[in-house]
């Protein structure tokens, strides 16, 4: 799943905008890779999906939480080249 987009709320959580993923998968509970290209930056344990404020115009988007803290940038996520994949 790419990132396009991370979110911090109150109470340590991180919220990341994907898009890419296969709605067939369960992603609640499992591990992913933070990665850009062969760039593997950090474990994150994908805890809750939240909805999406504008989630009529982001049809293709899903919004994932983590207590991780995630060591990307907004400007990073925004960047759209970090992805999500399966550990």
């Amino acid at each position: 799943m790419k990132i396009r987009e991370k979110f911090e709320l109150p109470g340590g959580i991180t919220i990341l905008a994907c898009a890419g993923y296969d709605p067939k998968c369960n992603v609640i509970g499992k591990t992913f890779s933070l990665v850009l290209g062969e760039e593997v930056r950090q474990t994150l344990t994908i805890s809750g999906e939240r909805k999406m404020a504008n989630q009529m115009s982001n049809l293709d988007q899903r919004a994932f939480e983590t207590s991780d803290v995630v060591s990307l940038s907004q400007e990073e996520a925004r960047g759209g080249e970090w992805q999500l994949i399966g550990a």
